[in-house]
Formats: C-alpha cells, sequence, structure tokens
C-alpha cells in the first residue's frame, strides 16, 4: 500500500496576503476582485475561490494567506482572525493526486482512518494523520488549524465543502 506524503504548512504571514472580508454569500464582489486573473474553472484551487467555496466556515477569518511551498506549484491557503494573529488559523492544501479507487478502497482499512459517510460520495477516504487528509480518485485535501477551538468535525466540514468546490 502506498504512503501518504503531507506538505508543510505555512504560518499565515507568509506568502502573499489577500486582505479583506471572507464571503459567507456566493457571488461577492470581494473574492471576485481577488481573483481577478485566476482561472475559474472547477479544478483551480485558488485561495480567493476556496474562500468563496467555504463561505460560512472561514467567515470569522477574513485575513487571507496564500502560499506555495517549495516543490510544489498548488497554493496553500490559510485564514486567520488577522495577520498577527497566527493561532487562529486553519490552513487548507489542495494537491491534483490520482489514485486508483481500489487502492482507496483497501485504504479505508488501514490505521488512522476517519468513518465519515461523506468520504463514500467523493468515493475516498479520510485519514487523521497530524491533520485531517480527505483523499478522493483526483485529489488529495488536506486540512489543519493551528486554533485548539477548531475541532475536527470543522476541519472535515472544511476538507468535504473543498471537495464538493472541485467536483463542480
Amino acid at each position: 500500500m502506498g504512503s501518504v506524503v503531507l506538505l508543510g504548512f505555512a504560518a499565515a504571514g507568509c506568502g502573499n496576503s489577500i486582505e479583506g472580508a471572507a464571503v459567507a454569500q456566493p457571488g461577492s464582489s470581494d473574492v471576485d476582485s481577488a481573483s481577478a486573473g485566476t482561472s475559474s474553472s472547477a479544478a483551480s484551487a485558488d485561495c480567493a475561490a476556496l474562500t468563496k467555496a467555504l463561505g460560512r466556515l472561514v467567515a470569522d477569518r477574513p485575513h487571507l494567506t496564500e502560499a506555495v511551498l517549495p516543490g510544489s506549484i498548488d497554493p496553500t491557503c490559510s485564514w486567520s482572525k488577522g495577520p498577527t494573529n497566527v493561532m487562529s488559523t486553519i490552513t487548507a492544501s489542495v494537491k491534483p493526486q490520482v489514485t486508483d479507487p481500489a487502492v482507496l478502497v483497501e485504504m479505508r482499512n488501514g490505521t488512522n482512518v476517519v468513518p465519515d459517510p461523506r468520504s463514500a460520495e467523493f468515493g475516498g477516504v479520510v485519514l487523521d494523520v497530524v491533520a485531517m487528509a480527505l483523499l478522493t480518485p483526483d485529489h488529495s485535501i488536506i486540512v489543519n488549524a493551528l486554533d485548539p477551538s477548531v475541532s475536527d468535525a470543522t476541519k472535515l466540514d472544511v476538507a468535504f465543502a473543498i471537495a464538493e468546490y472541485l467536483e463542480k
């Protein structure tokens, strides 16, 4: 069985910062203007588009930081309550990753599996490996939070909201 490779997470304050309010309603001009010039395809995982897709899940964390980690072309998105409030951060990393569905089925019998019925909707599996990792046949979605008040259930809600966005 293959191993899961986790990306390091960038702390708020690293990379390019996009100031503004997080968006709880679709069609907001704040997010649309922040994402000007970026791809709007469903496969896109740019941070402004993810902010829009996550809505209420990050609405209380208006400071968005987008960073591309060394060796990657995919952004890591971090939402916090302010540029100096690192401990309020929720971080998500989305990476296109093709995984054989048979491997995902086998992984469901492994250790660190988080039983969540939503994973079947995406043909995936959730692993608790320092962060919450949702692996689907097409993506690896890793969500973590520096904020101790953010529950694993909220991390899972973020991961599944991203998976739903990617399937549109």
